[in-house]
């Protein structure tokens, strides 16, 4: 194995041209990636003590939570620690604004209300046919029967230990 110095330079361009250079295809999205590269993949970010979180977070970080790089050397004490990560990450971690978290869920109920309207029967009438919740519902009952059974996180987590 090589022992000598790191080339962060050479690392970032490694990470963010050459691994994921060519999956992303958007300019800003490369550029964003590039920044973000250049910010979080140095000699700072490996340093005992570093936590990505911002100095003065915006908004709270649910339980105060810190995004550091471990020292640990063993596999248990990763998974301990990755165990309390919070259930939805703070987007000022990644150096966004709050207001992105809420646009991401605005959009992504618009998309919701969107698609289920798609769902809705087109034309019109009533001859008295099927309704249009009627309809809804069958295919709801029908996606749900199709659906596995509830997932349990606990029993998944054991599972996977």
């Amino acid at each position: 194995l090589y022992n000598g110095e790191i080339s962060w330079g050479t690392f970032q361009y490694m990470v963010s041209d050459v691994q994921y250079g060519g999956k992303i295809t958007d300019s800003l999205d490369v550029r964003l990636f590039r920044t973000y590269t250049k910010e979080w993949l140095t000699e700072r970010t490996c340093e005992e003590g570093y936590a990505y979180n911002p100095a003065t977070p915006i908004l709270k970080i649910p339980n105060d939570f810190q995004y550091t790089v471990p020292a640990f050397t063993e596999h248990g004490d990763f998974r301990k620690y990755i165990e309390k990560f919070p259930e939805n990450d703070s987007p000022e971690v990644f150096g966004l604004h709050p207001n992105a978290d809420l646009t991401y869920c605005v959009k992504e109920a618009a998309s919701l209300f969107k698609t289920l309207g798609e769902t809705q029967p087109k034309g019109g009438g009533s001859d008295g046919g099927v309704s249009r919740e009627d309809i809804v519902c069958e295919k709801a009952s029908e996606l749900l029967k199709r659906l596995p059974e509830d997932y349990v996180e606990d029993d998944y987590k054991a599972k996977i230990r």
